[in-house]
């Protein structure tokens, strides 16, 4: 069971909230901006913005891949240099792709990138799918009272765009990790969610979220669907239950990006993902 048993009352403040100030300088650090421009050099390979075509602002890039808007603004910086993208100043500038006859990516090169991408978020899935659950459990074993209870608080936060989601899933995630009380554990599942959301955000650019996500769908009730059976069964101290329940939703997370994927494939993503290694075992350990 967890270490002092909650009480009934959820909604007594306490003092401890995994804020990014408190979640320390692991979980701040941002992906270099090559990690940037090598995520939207993929997603503009794979025809997520056709050439001519305005990218978001640096604003809107920086929140949907959870960094700063100065390492966007160096992306974007070398991608122009590469020859990618230009950008214009002025209010009906910003940054477009290249307008070039041979600016679009020939379907090999798509077909490659899309591989590559569907072989690295596979490994991702896999290695979070080994060592989250663990993080579950002994946040459930022994994590703090005010933790646990925080993680349950926290599902009832506004939720008003993908954005904030993304926002928020990150939170819960790192919550549930320093919760565990295991300095390495938790620098491996900040350093898996960093590195793999960069890319794996970018496919969200300019896609219909709606194969994934119903349109008109109440973000804020997903996000608190998703994640309320592990953060009961964290507060409830029952490490079994936290460990099963992380795991299913990591199933669910890597049915999500593959559906992303399969529909940046050409027909729909039949036989893509064997033919690149397969899709993420994420059952060992059940």
């Amino acid at each position: 069971m967890g270490t002092d048993q909650p009480s009934d009352a959820l909604d007594t403040p306490t003092a401890w909230e995994p804020t990014e100030v408190e979640l320390g300088p692991a979980e701040q650090r941002a992906p270099s901006h090559a990690v940037v421009a090598d995520a939207l050099r993929t997603r503009i390979t794979l025809g997520g913005f056709a050439p001519g075509a305005r990218l978001p602002t640096e604003r809107d890039l920086a929140a949907a891949l959870g960094v700063g808007r100065n390492t966007v603004r160096q992306a974007l910086r070398q991608l122009a240099d590469e020859g990618l993208v230009v950008t214009t100043p002025g209010r009906a500038g910003g940054t477009r792709v290249r307008a070039a006859e041979d600016a679009e990516a020939a379907p090999s090169v798509q077909a490659e990138a899309l591989a590559e991408l569907r072989a690295s978020l596979r490994d991702y899935m896999e290695y979070r799918a080994a060592i989250e659950p663990l993080a579950a459990r002994l946040a459930a074993e022994r994590g703090p009272t005010a933790a646990r209870r925080a993680l349950v608080r926290m599902l009832d936060e506004e939720v008003t765009d993908l954005a904030g989601y993304h926002r928020m899933d990150s939170r819960f995630h790192l919550a549930v990790a320093a919760a565990a009380g295991n300095e390495v554990l938790r620098e491996a599942v900040t350093r898996a969610r960093t590195e793999m959301f960069v890319g794996g955000n970018s496919l969200w650019l300019q896609t219909d979220w709606g194969v994934v996500y119903p349109e008109g769908r109440d973000l804020a009730q997903v996000f608190r669907e998703e994640h309320l059976a592990t953060a009961l069964a964290v507060l409830a101290g029952d490490g079994a239950a936290a460990e099963a329940s992380m795991r299913r939703h990591l199933l669910e997370s890597a049915a999500q990006f593959t559906a992303l994927l399969d529909r940046l494939t050409p027909g729909g993503g039949s036989g893509t993902a064997a033919a690149s290694g397969g899709e993420p075992n994420l059952d060992a350990g059940d």
